[in-house]
Protein backbone atom coordinates (compact mmCIF):
# COMPACT_ATOMS: atom_id res chain seq x y z
CA UNK A 1 0.00 0.00 0.00
CA UNK A 2 1.40 3.32 -0.65
CA UNK A 3 2.84 5.28 2.43
CA UNK A 4 0.39 8.35 1.85
CA UNK A 5 -3.07 6.39 1.37
CA UNK A 6 -1.43 4.83 5.11
CA UNK A 7 -1.14 8.40 6.75
CA UNK A 8 -4.69 8.85 5.49
CA UNK A 9 -6.55 6.53 6.67
CA UNK A 10 -4.38 6.83 9.84
CA UNK A 11 -5.38 10.32 10.10
CA UNK A 12 -9.01 10.50 9.38
CA UNK A 13 -10.47 9.10 12.01
CA UNK A 14 -8.85 11.74 14.40
CA UNK A 15 -9.78 14.74 12.00
CA UNK A 16 -13.58 13.40 11.86
CA UNK A 17 -13.39 13.18 15.68
CA UNK A 18 -11.82 16.83 15.92
CA UNK A 19 -14.18 17.67 13.34
CA UNK A 20 -17.50 16.76 14.89
CA UNK A 21 -16.70 17.67 18.17
CA UNK A 22 -15.74 21.19 16.97
CA UNK A 23 -19.20 21.54 15.26
CA UNK A 24 -21.27 20.35 18.34
CA UNK A 25 -19.56 23.47 20.36
CA UNK A 26 -20.03 25.46 17.78
CA UNK A 27 -23.96 24.23 17.28
CA UNK A 28 -24.54 25.33 21.02
CA UNK A 29 -23.33 28.99 20.57
CA UNK A 30 -25.64 31.64 19.31
CA UNK A 31 -25.26 33.89 16.34
CA UNK A 32 -24.34 37.23 18.37
CA UNK A 33 -21.80 34.49 20.51
CA UNK A 34 -20.32 33.36 16.91
CA UNK A 35 -19.80 36.73 15.64
CA UNK A 36 -18.31 38.97 18.04
CA UNK A 37 -15.29 39.59 18.30
CA UNK A 38 -13.69 41.97 21.52
CA UNK A 39 -12.33 44.54 19.31
CA UNK A 40 -11.67 45.47 15.68
CA UNK A 41 -8.27 43.79 15.58
CA UNK A 42 -9.79 40.64 16.22
CA UNK A 43 -11.41 37.97 14.87
CA UNK A 44 -14.55 36.59 15.48
CA UNK A 45 -15.26 32.32 15.86
CA UNK A 46 -16.94 32.74 12.42
CA UNK A 47 -13.70 34.31 11.00
CA UNK A 48 -11.08 31.85 12.92
CA UNK A 49 -13.79 28.36 11.57
CA UNK A 50 -13.60 29.85 8.12
CA UNK A 51 -9.42 30.21 8.61
CA UNK A 52 -9.51 26.83 9.57
CA UNK A 53 -11.29 25.29 7.08
CA UNK A 54 -8.91 27.09 4.64
CA UNK A 55 -6.11 25.61 5.74
CA UNK A 56 -7.16 22.58 5.93
CA UNK A 57 -8.12 22.87 2.58
CA UNK A 58 -5.10 23.96 1.03
CA UNK A 59 -2.85 21.66 3.36
CA UNK A 60 -5.06 18.55 3.28
CA UNK A 61 -7.65 18.47 0.92
CA UNK A 62 -5.28 19.42 -2.22
CA UNK A 63 -2.27 17.77 -1.26
CA UNK A 64 -3.78 14.69 -0.76
CA UNK A 65 -7.23 14.49 -2.71
CA UNK A 66 -5.88 16.93 -6.32
CA UNK A 67 -8.96 19.27 -4.97
CA UNK A 68 -8.53 22.27 -7.07
CA UNK A 69 -7.44 25.47 -4.85
CA UNK A 70 -10.55 27.67 -4.76
CA UNK A 71 -9.22 29.58 -1.33
CA UNK A 72 -9.65 33.53 -1.37
CA UNK A 73 -7.87 33.72 2.28
CA UNK A 74 -8.67 37.46 2.36
CA UNK A 75 -12.42 36.89 2.81
CA UNK A 76 -11.77 34.71 5.72
CA UNK A 77 -11.56 37.59 7.83
CA UNK A 78 -13.67 39.55 6.34
CA UNK A 79 -16.78 40.53 8.75
CA UNK A 80 -20.10 39.25 8.49
CA UNK A 81 -19.45 35.53 8.65
CA UNK A 82 -22.68 33.45 9.84
CA UNK A 83 -23.52 30.32 11.02
CA UNK A 84 -24.11 28.66 7.78
CA UNK A 85 -21.25 30.02 6.29
CA UNK A 86 -19.80 27.98 8.82
CA UNK A 87 -21.23 25.17 7.73
CA UNK A 88 -20.89 25.58 4.34
CA UNK A 89 -17.19 24.77 4.34
CA UNK A 90 -17.94 21.45 5.56
CA UNK A 91 -17.25 18.52 3.19
CA UNK A 92 -17.91 14.51 3.82
CA UNK A 93 -14.51 14.01 4.51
Amino acid sequence: MDIAIEVIESMLPKFRSEMRGTLTAIGQLSEEDITWSPNSESNSIANLVAHIRGCVHSRIEQIFFNIPDTRDRDKEFERGFQRGSISEGKRSI
